[in-house]
């Protein structure tokens, strides 16, 4: 009898999981706010609220903002629904500066332990203008203890910003975070600092001694710093100072860096001999892809479009522009340019780029492919393109100048020292 009673209880609990009902059924959800087509701006708060029910149990509800490709712009909102009125609320932040104007997404998840429901509701942000707030410059005195300098936004008034207590071959600033990174010729070490206080929130000494040049170039990309070292290295900073990674490139010393979102490129130099360089990586991983010979000795790498760019250099002596399609590791000259060195180039709008040569400064049209003399007699040694006011930023020995894109000369700050590099400081 025992046996059997046993049996028959196992028997009815078998048959009492089996017979119970699988939970298909999804929640229903409805996004009550906001409307759709809502129109927002950086910085503004996006009020939700939602009605959720579900047959069974509700374990979740969850609201997030999402772009097109529905990658969140933000972070993630718990939405608490009150069981009486099957309703509930949060707040969603629009608190990235870097958003750009577009249509994007609320979503609102909900979820049963089993089953998930999602609703969208279309919204547009319209970004924060692209402003200058600043420009920053360094300038050299020759005793290798050099100063920063921020020039107003109006280009009327330049202050002393820091002196690092070394010499500055570079400046790049991060205007997402507000910093502003610098190295030397023969200083030791990288330096970054906050634009907001001058203090410096990190750095990094290389070296022990300052004996030989150091350093070749540095580009701040995002929240990221890059630069490349004369004892044959390259490094990548994040923002926090922390090296994550960290390259010796062998019998190759890397000059000139270019960065975005998808490539590495670094032109390097073979030691003893003066032929040169691309070396490819990949930007995520740092994986090395490839690498080309080319003829020229770079001075810049721009921007062209899509995985394309202008690279602009000296053969012998002589000015020389390259088209290299990073992807399928090619180039081609587009035209031949004027006899003389090139000490520079910046991208301006679309596919018009500035070189800094010999002869004067140039406006450079990829297509229709033309080259335009637009300020004669002058050569200078740095230049930086303001996407705000459209404008040329251009250093000549101690004069900084801003220049229309068709040469005329807007603005004129003289200094005491050698201006030595310059970047612009933006709302964003």
């Amino acid at each position: 009898m025992r046996i059997g009673f046993h049996f028959c209880f196992v028997v009815f609990i078998l048959c009492t999981v089996s017979c119970q009902k699988k939970d298909t059924v999804s929640p229903s959800v409805a996004i009550l706010q906001p409307l759709e087509g809502s129109i927002y701006s950086v910085y503004d708060t996006v009020f939700v609220s939602v009605t959720a029910v579900d047959e069974t149990d509700l374990v979740s509800v969850s609201a997030k903002l999402v772009d097109d490709n529905f990658v969140p712009i933000g972070a993630l909102s718990v939405v608490n629904i009150n069981p009486n009125t099957n309703s509930g609320a949060t707040e969603l932040v629009i608190d990235d500066k870097l958003t750009e104007t577009a249509d994007y997404y609320v979503l609102v998840t909900a979820f049963d332990g089993t089953n998930e429901q999602r609703e969208f509701r279309k919204i547009r942000i319209i970004g924060l203008p692209k402003e200058r707030r600043a420009i920053y410059f360094s300038s050299s005195s020759g005793t290798g203890m050099d100063a920063v300098w921020k020039l107003d936004s109006l280009f009327q008034s330049a202050t002393l910003w820091v002196q690092p207590n070394q010499d500055v071959k570079k400046i790049c600033v991060n205007s997402l975070d507000d910093r502003l990174t610098l190295i030397g010729n023969y200083s030791t070490g990288l330096k970054n600092y906050d634009l907001k206080t001058g203090s410096v929130v990190w750095s990094d000494d290389v070296f022990i001694v300052a004996q030989t040049q150091r350093y070749m170039d540095l580009v701040s990309y995002k929240r990221d710093v890059f630069t490349a070292i004369y004892d044959r290295e390259i490094r990548k900073y994040n923002l926090s100072g922390g090296l994550n990674f960290n390259q010796p490139t062998g019998i190759y010393r890397p000059e000139t860096i270019y960065v975005d979102d998808h490539y590495f490129v670094v032109e390097m130099e073979l030691v003893g001999d003066n032929d040169h360089f691309l070396v490819v990586y990949h930007a995520s991983t740092h994986g090395l892809l490839w690498t080309l010979d080319v003829p020229i000795d770079v001075t810049s790498i721009v921007s062209l479009q899509d995985d394309e760019v202008l690279l602009f250099g000296n053969e012998g002596g002589n000015a020389k522009v390259l088209h290299y399609d990073i992807g399928d590791n090619a180039y081609w000259e587009p035209r031949q340019l004027p006899t003389g060195s090139l000490l520079g180039a910046v991208k301006m709008d679309g596919l018009t780029f500035a070189i800094s040569h010999q002869n004067g400064l140039y406006a450079y049209t990829y297509s229709p492919n033309f080259l335009n003399l637009i300020r004669s007699g002058i050569v200078y040694q740095n230049l930086c393109f303001d996407v705000d006011r459209n404008t040329i930023i251009a250093a000549s020995g101690t004069s900084l100048e801003e220049l229309s894109s068709i040469g005329q000369l807007m603005n004129t700050v003289v200094h005491s020292d050698s201006i030595t590099s310059i970047d612009i400081h933006y709302t964003r």
